[in-house]
């Protein structure tokens, strides 16, 4: 729920300063070349909790990019409700293992309706393939000595979204994605709790990145 609520508070944030910009009627100086996305740093709120990340972005023509983003993020099943003993330490019941998400999203980008927007605000479609690592810890020992024990389960998934991106000048911009990852383990699933197997990582993802451009 926090999650959600940050995500809610975030997207308002990128509106405002998009409309703040647009209001002030400051056009970009652009030259013969236009500015395309090199790459990014990026940020992801979700269902699973925060995410790091980076993207690369390849130009194929005018509206259409490749792109090849690498996600770091944790991930948690559904089930699980945090508690506090008596002295008021926090703990998950039945919990066995961490999870965390290492993710690849390649696909294309397409730009939309670039005849009746402005350069400056570039509405985009994505979707592509999602090969994804499912890491998991043991939960009973501390977080960093942990990865020593680490395991991981290995699929592929999918996604699909929208979004847009708004220019802050010739070198940078600002992108705001939601995107629909279907991420599915074959076979047997991890145990974040003891009483239950996930197999199951859909989610419903705001990505937010600041691109690097030329």
């Amino acid at each position: 729920m926090k999650t959600k609520i940050f995500a809610i508070l975030l997207l308002c944030s990128f509106c405002q300063i998009s409309f703040a910009q647009q209001t002030k009627s400051t056009k970009l100086a652009l030259k013969s070349s236009e500015p395309v996305n090199i790459w990014s740093l990026n940020l992801s709120f979700s269902d699973h909790g925060f995410g790091v990340g980076g993207t690369y972005f390849k130009n194929f023509s005018k509206n259409v990019s490749g792109n090849v983003s690498l996600l770091f993020s944790g991930a948690k099943d559904d089930r699980e409700f945090e508690s506090f003993d008596i002295f008021g330490n926090s703990f998950t019941p039945y919990k066995v293992n961490r999870l965390f998400m290492a993710q690849l999203s390649i696909g294309p980008q397409i730009r939309l309706f670039r005849e009746d927007v402005t350069d400056e605000l570039r509405p985009t479609i994505q979707f592509g393939l999602a090969p994804t690592a499912i890491i998991y810890t043991p939960y009973d020992k501390s977080f960093f000595p942990s990865f020593k024990y680490a395991k991981a389960k290995y699929t592929v998934g999918g996604y699909a979204g929208f979004g847009v991106d708004y220019l802050t000048s010739r070198t940078s911009s600002l992108t705001l994605n939601f995107r629909y990852y279907y991420v599915r383990l074959f076979g047997q699933g991890v145990n974040s709790l003891s009483t239950s197997e996930l197999k199951s990582f859909n989610t419903i993802s705001l990505l937010f990145g600041f691109n690097f451009m030329h």
